[in-house]
This record gives C-alpha cells, sequence and structure tokens, in this order.
C-alpha cells in the first residue's frame, strides 16, 4: 500500500479547521490522562461516603439466607478475590527476557496501551494531510508535558495521593511517559525534516528560522536526557543524569513555548507545576544543626539532627524518609565559584528517618559511606570534626508511602514479617517499633542481616530491648552475601571481633539458635513457617534490603500468593 499522505496547500478556512482539530485532540489527550486519576478519586470518595451511611444503619434480612447459600457466597467471594491478588501479583512482577529485566508488568502493559491509545490520537482524523499528521504528533506531545511533569513531583503529586502512593513510586510512570513522549516528538521532527530535505530547503531552515532551531534543539536535549537516563549512565554516574534531567526540563518548556505558540498554555502549565513544588518543598526544608559520628567496625555513619519542633511534628508515621543536602557553610571547598562548590547544590540524598525523638526533637540517620560524593562528604566531615561538634545540615522532608499503610497491628493484618537487609533496618526498626508499641501481642518477626556485628550497634537507643533480647528479631551476620553495593568506608577488623564475640557469647547464653547466627538467612524457610502458622491468617511482608534480598523475597511469598493467600507486599527501595 502507498504512502496516503501528501503535501496539499489548504485554504485558510481550511487552515482554520485542521488548526480546531489540533487543539482537540491535544486537549483530548492531556484530559485522557488525567481521567483515571478523577475517577479513583471519586471512587474513593464514594467508598467513604457509603462506608460511613451503612455504619449509622443496622443491617437486617428479613428472609434470612441459608446457611449452605452463605457458605456458597463466601466461597465464591474468597474465589474472586484470590484471583484478584493473583492477577495483581502477576501485574507487579519483573518481567525478565534473556536475563534482562525490562521493567514491572504493569508498567509495560499499560505503557504499550497509553502509547497505542496515544499514537491513535495522532493519526486519527487526519486525512491525507501530511502537514496535519506531522503537527498532530507534536501537538500530542506537547498536551502530555504537564501530565509528566505532574508526575514527577515530590511534594505535590495529586497522582501520588489519589494513588496512596509515594514519589517514588509514581516515579517509574514519570519515566514510561517520558520515552512515550519521545516516541512522539522523534516522529515529529522527523517528518518535518524529510519535508525539508524533499523540498530543499533543510539547510537554509536549520540556519535561518529561530523556530526549527528551537525545535531541534529541545528534540537535542531530549535525546541528551533519555540517553543519561540509561542504566549504564547512571550507575557510571547518577550525578550526570540527575544535573542533566533538572537542566533539560528546565529548558524545555521555554524552548517550546517560543518554538510554537499553539504548546504555549501546556509549557505554562508544566512550568507552574514545577516551580510550585520547588515552592512548597523549600517551606518543608530545615536547616538544622547536626553531630556526624562514625560507627566502629562500620562505614556506617550515625547522623543526628536537632530539628525545629514545627518540623519535627511532620514526622507522625515511621518509616518516612527525608532529602539531605549540605549546605555552603559545611562544604569542605570554600570557593564559592568553584565546580566541586556547585556540585553541592545538585546533591539531595533520601535517607529513612531511623528516630525521632519526641521530646528533644532530634532525628536519627544512618547511612553507609558509598563511592558517592554525598556520603563521602558526610565521612570526612565526621571525621575532621571533633565528636560532638555540630555541623549544619539542610533536611527536606517526610516523604514516604508508608504514611498509608495497613494497620499492621490489629485488625487489617493477622500475621507480620519484616525483613531487613544493613542500613535497611532504618526503615524496618521504626515500623516494628510502632507495630510492638499498638499491640505488644501482635504476631511479628522481624529478620535482619548485617554483614558485621557493628551495623546492630545504632538501634541500642531506640529499642526497649536490645537485638540479642528480643526474641522476635533474628540477626543474622552474613559478611557480604546480599551485598549489592559494598562500601568503601574504614572499618575496624579489631572492633568487628570484639562485637561478633559478644554476639556468639550472648547467643550461647540465651539458647538461641546458633546455626543462623553467622549465614544468610533462609528466606524460603523463613516464609514458609510464617504462612503455615495459619492458613486463612491475612500475612503483611515488608522488606528493605539489597535488590537480591528483596528479590528472593518476594519469589517465596508468591508462592503463597498464587494458593491464594492474602498478602500485603512492600518493598521499600531508593532505587531507580
Amino acid at each position: 500500500m502507498s504512502w496516503p499522505y501528501q503535501f496539499l496547500d489548504l485554504t485558510s478556512a481550511e487552515k482554520q479547521e485542521r488548526r480546531l482539530a489540533l487543539d482537540r485532540y491535544a486537549a483530548l489527550a492531556q484530559l485522557s490522562a488525567l481521567l483515571p486519576v478523577v475517577v479513583f478519586l471519586l471512587l474513593r470518595v464514594g467508598s467513604w461516603v457509603v462506608g460511613r451511611l451503612s455504619s449509622r444503619g443496622v443491617a437486617y434480612d428479613a428472609v434470612p439466607n441459608s446457611p449452605a447459600a452463605k457458605h456458597e457466597e463466601a466461597r465464591m467471594s474468597a474465589s474472586l478475590s484470590a484471583r484478584a491478588r493473583r492477577l495483581v501479583w502477576w501485574l507487579t512482577d519483573d518481567f525478565v527476557l534473556f536475563r534482562q529485566n525490562w521493567g514491572r508488568r504493569d508498567q509495560l502493559l499499560f505503557g504499550a496501551a497509553w502509547t497505542l491509545w496515544l499514537l491513535f490520537l495522532c493519526v486519527h482524523g487526519t486525512g491525507n494531510d501530511y502537514f496535519h499528521l506531522t503537527k498532530r504528533f507534536g501537538a500530542i506531545a506537547a498536551a502530555q508535558f504537564p501530565v509528566q511533569y505532574l508526575l514527577a513531583l515530590k511534594y505535590l503529586n495529586p497522582v501520588a495521593f489519589a494513588f496512596r502512593s509515594s514519589h517514588e513510586e509514581v516515579n517509574r510512570w514519570h519515566r514510561a511517559l517520558g520515552r512515550i513522549i519521545y516516541i512522539l516528538l522523534c516522529l515529529h521532527g522527523m517528518f518535518y525534516l524529510n519535508y525539508y530535505v524533499q523540498s530543499g530547503v533543510l539547510t537554509q531552515r536549520l540556519l535561518s528560522s529561530l523556530v526549527v532551531i528551537l525545535g531541534v534543539s529541545s528534540l537535542f536535549g531530549m535525546t541528551l536526557l533519555n540517553t543519561t537516563a540509561l542504566s549504564m549512565v547512571r550507575q557510571y554516574s547518577y550525578r550526570v543524569f540527575f544535573i542533566t534531567h533538572l537542566l533539560v526540563a528546565l529548558a524545555l518548556p521555554p524552548a517550546i513555548f517560543f518554538h510554537v505558540r499553539h504548546a504555549r498554555v501546556y509549557m505554562i502549565e508544566s512550568l507552574v507545576f514545577f516551580i510550585l513544588d520547588l515552592a512548597l518543598r523549600k517551606m518543608h526544608t530545615a536547616m538544622a544543626e547536626a553531630t556526624l559520628e562514625l560507627i566502629p567496625g562500620t562505614n556506617l555513619i550515625k547522623i543526628v539532627s536537632k530539628v525545629p519542633q514545627r518540623f519535627a511534628a511532620r514526622f507522625d508515621f515511621p518509616g518516612s524518609h527525608v532529602y539531605l543536602s549540605i549546605p555552603a557553610a559545611s562544604r569542605p571547598i570554600s570557593n564559592r565559584a568553584s565546580p566541586s562548590h556547585m556540585l553541592y547544590e545538585f546533591l539531595f540524598n533520601p535517607f529513612t528517618v531511623a528516630s525521632i525523638n519526641e521530646e528533644t526533637h532530634e532525628l536519627t540517620l544512618v547511612a553507609r559511606q558509598l563511592k558517592g560524593p554525598m556520603t563521602q562528604t558526610l565521612g570526612s566531615l565526621a571525621n575532621s570534626w571533633a565528636s560532638g561538634t555540630k555541623i549544619p545540615l539542610t533536611i527536606e522532608g517526610p516523604y514516604g508511602i508508608s504514611r498509608y499503610f495497613p494497620s499492621f497491628a490489629r485488625t487489617q493484618t493477622d500475621r507480620v514479617l519484616l525483613v531487613a537487609g544493613g542500613v535497611g533496618a532504618t526503615f524496618i526498626v521504626p515500623i516494628y517499633q510502632q507495630i510492638i508499641g499498638e499491640n505488644p501481642a501482635a504476631h511479628v518477626d522481624m529478620i535482619w542481616a548485617v554483614r558485621e556485628a557493628g551495623e546492630a550497634t545504632w538501634t541500642s537507643s531506640g529499642l526497649q530491648k536490645t537485638v540479642l533480647d528480643d526474641e522476635r528479631i533474628q540477626l543474622f551476620l552474613t559478611g557480604n552475601v546480599f551485598d549489592s553495593d559494598a562500601g568503601t568506608g574504614s572499618s575496624s577488623a579489631v572492633n568487628g571481633e570484639i562485637e561478633l564475640e559478644n554476639i556468639r557469647s550472648d547467643r550461647r547464653r540465651s539458647k538461641r539458635s546458633p546455626g543462623n547466627d553467622h549465614k544468610r538467612p533462609d528466606l524460603q524457610q523463613v516464609v514458609n513457617r510464617v504462612f503455615r502458622q495459619g492458613h486463612a491468617d491475612r500475612v503483611a511482608v515488608l522488606v528493605c534490603g539489597p535488590d537480591s534480598m528483596a528479590r528472593e523475597l518476594r519469589q517465596y511469598v508468591g508462592v503463597w500468593v498464587k494458593k491464594g493467600r492474602n498478602v500485603y507486599f512492600h518493598n521499600e527501595n531508593f532505587s531507580w
């Protein structure tokens, strides 16, 4: 079949009709992206209203159902619920092909469906008008920009609020939509370049037309952004990706604003969302004096920061995290004009709040010293300053999905399994404390795998019992079995051996199982033991640790989900 599109010369009326069609389809593309969020919010409101109304009345059946009918109804309901849980679990699993992880299935499936929908909007109703087709791709892509910026916001993120999620979870949809927008813009640019080549005006337009120059520059910026987002680039230097991402995100809306006037409303929306989110984040940022301490025998840094009371009051849920940055007063380089000093303007690293003292308003963070500039600088500051010296740090937050967690201590779950690897315990321990505090009789087990014994010492002031005394906490010394990001910080072999010997002695005295102390935990055995304790129990499984640990744990839990068990699973992860 031959190419149907042609370079048509339209009348003024026909051009106006084409413009109306372009605006209409662009608006439809944007509204259709927001529709799922609105529908979900309405469903939540409707569910809340129905629950409130039903609680006021008294349930009464004029003719009670027979026991057999009730049993059959319950069986069918349980069967449907189990199927739904299996489907959701399957969708949230990773899709692995040729030993390559291509992302979660729901992201791939819904991303493909959204791509097809936008491609349909790009083509439908264009007839054989080549310029209509070309402009349509650009209009549809521009209409997605405000949605793309909304998905990237940290504080003002309506999608995260609607789905009771965190901006880290929503960010994966931001990445998927970014790739789709890039594909549409590439096609838009290719169609126009094809026209210029066939008309023999390519060089002239590239050198003399500001509109074309801005369009090509925008496409180059999107290419640069998507290239630096590749895993190999991010692993080599996450800072290159972050700085490129930020600069291109700020430059694109103005460039497209002057590239074509019909896209200006979408670019204004994008910039307004971006700037408003920055302003709100600034309001939730505090400058605080902090003490930094190197934990002996490890490459961990303990950060204790006293924040203002109004700031501390926001941390009303465990498992939250903050973004830490180093202000000018604490930077090791005094020359503010140097590139090394300016680099710190782009350093915002997330750290989980290990504990908060409600009386003194002190936040405790624990960081592992790695090769990145943030933890390297924190380690240098801890080494160079005397013990107890206060160092100014900038703290932004709190953030996290844990504010939307179900009640693990009472009615919504029967058993809880908490699994932590290394400093992942900064997320797990506060949740464990809350569960035990609300319900001391709760069925909760905590598995904590650490590389060396000293890594568990930071909890001594945070728990009512030490990790050695609490029968519900199983501590495993794994070396680097699960280690996916071995740190470079110094550690004392002597101190490590002393701590390890103390744990060995305490374990023998408490008659705990010595075979599990100095090897990796058998996660399959742990999971099976928890699920076999009650065949109808609702089980919550939370994990925070290396990717290999989380993947292995999810694999074993998935076996029970496929059997129809009711499972709440969450993997706390800051990785891409």
